[in-house]
């Protein structure tokens, strides 16, 4: 396509509203021409419907549709937010400068008079082209600054949830030690009163008897205190843990080494607890995997968020472990690597999938669970530059995808 000294722009969707079939016809294949890709219509009503399924880049609008002037259609249009920045183009059978002056003040960003010179159409539709093509880049690198804007406010917002998690974890530990020693203290003083008066028949009948109950009674609440103290030393050492996301110490490694370290360690931990309805593990990894540069502690950590999920939900929906699944996968794309990881489990319901990321949600029953897993694992992805999505079916299977860029 020749340029005759017209700057050159990728092709444009162009729409023509005219009611002169002839004159319609005629520019659209002269647009045609010049590689763009023309829509037109014949009324108002026409252009509306066009517009409303087909984003366009250029509207030539004729002065007069139906013997009526356009003026009012072009106000129509530049007061509707979704076409008010598309460029407008006059057409005009006469040069009737106070009426173009009108149409201008309007809002259309130039006219053409009729009959149509070749170089001029050209010229004013590139300046058009040109306009719509900054206003698109503008409006792009807007959202970029957005979306930045969003991360970082998300990422100070995870660091304000991390001192502050760190902060009442260290607060809590040495008065919560103190409720756990006195606890396992007292249980001791409980047993050895109870044995004493057992066999030494301090007491005898219901005195005895009374004081005995009691004594057991106590025992059974301070063994209570105790073990309660102990699982809520284990939310705090979570806590911490959750917390601790040093990102700093990153070197290239093997992405699918990491993920089998991980699984070992998931599974080794099941097992201590005596679980032993443990999900069938299925892997598909590449042999030939990139090495990512990454801190391997911080993303073991987002992997085991994921995989430790995605256990619970399985093991809630199927008491019986050969029914319950949990694959892991491994992508190589071009530009990054995709880490997915699926279950056939309780699924995620519309309403909290929006919420999972947030710091101290949880679904977890028991209270061993603040709700940091998966807002701790978002943020080391994205510190990596990657990112996480969720896809899931209430009832049938949740899929996590991880990704991370290769360079």
């Amino acid at each position: 396509m020749e340029n005759n000294g017209i700057s050159a722009h990728k092709p444009a969707k162009l729409l023509i509203i005219d009611d002169n079939e002839n004159a319609r016809s005629l520019l659209k294949r002269r647009l045609a021409m010049y590689g763009h890709e023309v829509i037109s219509a014949a009324n108002q009503s026409d252009a509306l419907k066009v517009l409303q399924s087909n984003p366009v880049d250029v509207i030539f609008l004729n002065m007069f549709l139906d013997n009526q002037n356009s003026s009012a259609f072009l106000q129509k249009l530049k007061s509707n937010d979704s076409y008010q920045n598309i460029p407008i183009i006059m057409i005009s059978s006469n040069d009737d400068t106070e009426l173009l002056v009108k149409c201008i003040e309007a809002g259309a960003e130039d006219y053409l008079v009729k009959p149509l010179n070749q170089t001029i159409l050209r010229a004013r539709l590139s300046n058009c082209i040109a306009r719509k093509e900054a206003y698109d880049k503008e409006l792009q690198y807007i959202a970029q600054i957005k979306q930045g804007q969003k991360q970082i406010a998300a990422q100070e917002k995870m660091a304000s949830v991390g001192v502050l998690a760190t902060s009442i974890s260290n607060e809590l530990k040495n008065p919560l030690n103190f409720v756990i020693n006195f606890a396992n203290i007292s249980a001791e003083i409980c047993s050895e009163l109870i044995q004493d008066l057992e066999s030494q028949n301090l007491f005898t009948g219901e005195p005895q008897r009374k004081i005995l109950s009691n004594l057991k009674k106590f025992q059974s609440n301070v063994s209570k205190i105790s073990n309660y103290g102990r699982n809520a030393d284990q939310i705090i050492r979570f806590m911490l843990d959750q917390s601790n996301t040093d990102n700093s110490q990153k070197h290239p490694a093997n992405v699918n080494k990491i993920i089998e370290q991980t699984i070992n360690m998931l599974m080794s931990s099941y097992k201590s607890k005596g679980t032993t309805n443990l999900p069938r593990i299925i892997t598909d990894f590449p042999k030939n995997v990139p090495h990512i540069i990454l801190s391997v502690q911080a993303f073991s950590k987002v992997i085991y968020n994921i995989l430790d999920n995605a256990f619970y939900s399985v093991q809630k929906k199927y008491p019986d472990p050969t029914l319950s699944e949990v694959m892991i996968s491994v992508k190589n794309n071009l530009t990054d690597i995709e880490i997915i990881i699926r279950d056939n489990g309780l699924g995620i319901s519309s309403e909290i999938k929006n919420k999972i990321f947030e710091p101290f949600f949880t679904t977890k029953t028991g209270g061993m669970n603040p709700g940091l897993g998966l807002s701790t694992a978002l943020e080391i992805v994205q510190d990596l530059k990657g990112s996480i999505s969720v896809d899931s079916l209430e009832g049938e299977f949740a899929e996590f995808k991880i990704t991370i860029p290769q360079k």
